[in-house]
Formats: C-alpha cells, sequence, structure tokens
C-alpha cells in the first residue's frame, strides 16, 4: 500500500498563503494531515499506474510518493508556479509534468489516463460537475478517480478556526456527499470509501475518501 513520503521540512515550499504543508511538520495536526492522505491512497486498488494526474498539486507534497507509482506523472494546479516547484522536486529524482490551469479544461486526450487523484481539492469547487465530467472525459475506461475531501459543516469551522484557519466555510464549498451524487450521476462507479476516524457512525467525520471507477 502505497504511503506518504514526507520530506524534511523546508525542502519544499507553499504554493500560496492557504497553503496547508507547514502543519503536516506540527506535532498531532501533522499526524492528521498525514493519515488522510495515506486513507486516500490506502483505496487504491494497483500499484502502479501508466499514468497519473494530480489535480491541485500545491507545494508538490504527494508527488514523490506518485513517482513509486508510475514513470509518467503529471500535474494541474491554479495557483502553484510550475517551474519552482519542479526544481525543488527534481531533489528526489521526480520529475513530473507540472502545469498551470484549471481542471475543467484538462490538457488531455479523451481516455488518456489511468488515475487522477484529487486530494482536498474538489471542496474548494462550488459547480463540481463540470469538473468532474473533465475528469472522466480524460479517463480511460476502468481508468480511477481518487477524491479525498474533509466534511463541510460547523464542526469543521471550528475546528480549522483553532489551527488558525479562521473563514473556512468561504473555501468550503462542496461536501464530499455533493461530490459522490455528482460522479455517480456522470456514471462514475463507487468502488470503495473509508472516512477519518472511522470508528464513529458514517455520517461524523473528519475527512472522507473515495475510490471511483470509470
Amino acid at each position: 500500500m502505497a504511503k506518504l513520503y514526507l520530506p524534511r521540512k523546508g525542502v519544499l515550499a507553499p504554493n500560496n498563503v492557504d497553503d496547508p504543508l507547514k502543519y503536516y511538520y506540527v506535532p498531532i495536526v501533522g499526524q492528521l494531515y498525514i493519515a488522510r492522505i495515506n486513507m486516500t491512497l490506502g483505496l487504491l486498488k494497483q500499484h502502479e499506474y501508466s499514468s497519473i494526474l494530480e489535480v491541485g498539486y500545491g507545494s508538490g507534497i504527494l508527488m514523490p510518493t506518485l513517482t513509486k507509482l508510475s514513470d509518467e506523472i503529471y500535474g494541474v494546479d491554479l495557483s502553484s508556479d510550475p517551474d519552482d516547484i519542479a526544481k525543488r522536486l527534481a531533489q528526489f529524482n521526480c520529475y513530473p509534468q507540472l502545469t498551470r490551469g484549471i481542471a475543467d479544461q484538462l490538457l488531455f486526450d479523451d481516455n488518456s489516463l489511468d488515475l487522477v487523484i484529487a486530494i482536498s481539492v474538489l471542496e474548494h469547487i462550488k459547480d463540481i460537475k463540470p469538473f468532474l465530467a473533465e475528469i472522466y472525459r480524460v479517463l480511460k475506461p476502468g481508468g480511477t478517480l481518487l477524491v479525498g475531501m474533509p466534511a463541510v459543516n460547523k464542526t469543521m469551522e471550528y475546528l480549522f478556526q483553532a489551527i488558525g484557519y479562521a473563514g473556512i466555510e468561504a473555501h468550503h464549498v462542496t461536501s464530499p456527499e455533493e461530490m459522490s451524487q455528482a460522479a455517480l450521476s456522470l456514471s462514475f462507479k463507487l468502488q470503495s470509501s473509508d472516512r477519518l476516524p472511522n470508528f464513529l457512525p458514517f455520517n461524523i467525520y473528519l475527512y472522507t475518501s473515495f475510490c471511483f471507477e470509470k
């Protein structure tokens, strides 16, 4: 099972003021940030993929891990500087093809990718269906969409405030439930899901992950 490789502190840099990179290195909070990624990666059925796209790669923190899963890695992000991120990732012999753009206008052919990953991204998108439709277009038949999203509710607003994220409700505008419903309406098939913590009732969680198949 793939698990996050966490680069030493200071090698990567946040792509903007809202980038959560610093929280990965904070005691307790960092363990939660790492656990949500490992839980999401744990839903993957394969150990290798011919091509992977990460939507919203941010600081590039997931890229060294993805390099272990494929030799053909792509990334698209609205605000990251692809040249700066690429230089930093080269220290790990990690050479993804990074671009700046939005996920509802992907520069890939139809049916061309094996795996698309969006971790802590889709909650920021209000009109989620066009984004998912574009991901559906570029995935190969049988391809995988891997999604991780925080809960969107008052409890999470208070928790984000506690770690210094005030006003998160203005940024988290789509819930995991809304995203999942939209994906299913586009003919994605839900293969598996998990939530953190998973010992509570299914509707009480901090973070949830989904593995869909085209």
